[in-house]
């Protein structure tokens, strides 16, 4: 694969299914193509269908294909001998093996790994990466081969990580995006410790939230930090949303995964009283989660009052429907579905577990704050909301007029100072 000249800027994702950064990274695209930028989107993991509209004049590439080529190199023959083959032959299946087995007893002489340095302890680090992560870092490292950008956005944990690899020994200005609470996010072994020791290459790690950027601060001390808010999701804050008496009910927009506690929040309505008690909840989005939300719902008796929706691609149809938005997290960046709600207008609940969200809903001001992984709470703010429709319609204008910050005329010079290094 090669290229006729050297990209600009290239926006690095696992794939362009549901998700705030896949958003965000579009946005950031058709902001820097304005400007007159040769701008690529670089995808690599097989997965969520293409679930948003590409900006005109965005470059793709997606190595998903390959990807997935290498995973299921010769599945489909079922013989002994090739099952020994796949089990013992492929050089990535011994690798990773003996790369999981060196970062344990390694770790110590690699720790003093340092981007550029073509060294033992560096050959070793990039070896392990590789090893562990497999197909996804061979494939970009051979993209990179053909061209490297001028400058690379990253976005997502091991994204991030396949990125700083790759880049180890090349010239190009990077960009890490973090856009999670990391103090509160599982990754299984060796990830933390590769995260750890791969971020050294980033010119500059972000996150998008003040609460993000402080998780990282004991993990990366002496590094250049910096915020890099999320954009505003949508191109125009309404000026006048739609009138209270056209809404109806609850809505949330969010992945169905265990982090987004959908679980919490029908437990909460099946505790609901009063008004809140006759109120429907859409459930907007998709995710592993769903098969067993649905048997909840089930148990719970709520059939006739919870609908799943799926993905969709218009939220800002339901939102817009809705009275309230509930997105009771136990743990997040900042989710653009909850910015999303704010502009629309909608007086929203969300959870104290990570100060992402507590940095754009001020409890009894823009929306309502409760206690995570607590149903009872949640259902009492819940029961309030509903009772109260001067409170809603309060707190909504309180959401919207926030939102306002977080226009491109604010956030995009933050990122063009990140983006184009000095």
């Amino acid at each position: 694969m090669t290229f006729s000249n050297r990209d600009d800027l290239w926006l690095v994702l696992p794939h362009l299914g549901p998700g705030g950064a896949q958003k965000v990274a579009l946005l950031a695209a058709a902001h820097f193509m304005a400007k007159g930028w040769k701008v690529r989107l670089v995808t690599m993991l097989p997965g969520p269908a293409q679930a948003h509209v590409i900006p005109e004049g965005l470059l793709v590439t997606d190595l998903a294909p390959m990807v997935e080529a290498l995973w299921k190199r010769d599945h489909w023959n079922r013989s002994i001998l090739a099952r020994a083959r796949r089990f013992m032959a492929p050089k990535r299946r011994l690798h990773r093996l003996a790369a999981r087995l060196l970062m344990g007893p390694l770790i110590v002489f690699i720790e003093s790994a340092r981007p550029g340095q073509r060294d033992l302890r560096s050959r070793l680090l990039i070896w392990c990466m590789e090893g562990i992560d497999g197909p996804p870092s061979w494939e970009l490292e051979a993209l990179l081969r053909c061209q490297c950008p001028k400058r690379v956005v990253a976005f997502l944990t091991r994204t991030n990580m396949r990125v700083c690899s790759a880049l180890w020994w090349r010239d190009c200005h990077l960009v890490v995006s973090e856009r999670n609470d990391v103090s509160k996010q599982q990754l299984p072994f060796p990830w933390t410790r590769l995260r750890r020791l791969l971020y050294r290459r980033a010119d500059v790690l972000t996150a998008n939230t003040s609460g993000v950027m402080d998780s990282l601060i004991p993990l990366f001390p002496g590094r250049q930090l910096a915020l890099l808010p999320n954009p505003l999701p949508m191109p125009d804050v309404p000026a006048s949303p739609t009138s209270s008496a056209d809404r109806q009910g609850f809505v949330s927009v969010a992945r169905l995964v265990p982090q987004k506690g959908i679980d919490l929040l029908i437990r909460a309505l099946a505790q609901v009283t009063g008004c809140a008690a006759t109120w429907s909840l859409n459930v907007v989005g998709d995710g592993p989660e769903r098969n067993r939300l649905e048997q909840q719902v089930q148990a719970a008796g709520l059939q006739e009052r919870v609908q799943f929706l799926g993905f969709r691609s218009d939220p800002q149809t339901f939102l817009l429907q809705a009275e309230v938005f509930v997105l009771p997290s136990r743990f997040e960046g900042m989710p653009n579905a909850l910015l999303e709600a704010m502009a629309s207008g909608l007086a929203v609940v969300v959870t104290d577990a990570s100060p992402g969200p507590l940095e754009v809903v001020d409890h009894e001001v823009s929306g309502l704050v409760v206690p995570s992984d607590d149903p009872s709470a949640l259902a009492e703010a819940l029961n309030r909301l509903a009772a109260d429709p001067r409170l809603r319609e309060r707190l909504g204008k309180a959401a919207r007029e926030t939102l306002r910050q977080l226009d491109w005329p604010v956030v995009g010079p933050i990122w063009d100072a990140l983006v184009t290094p000095q």
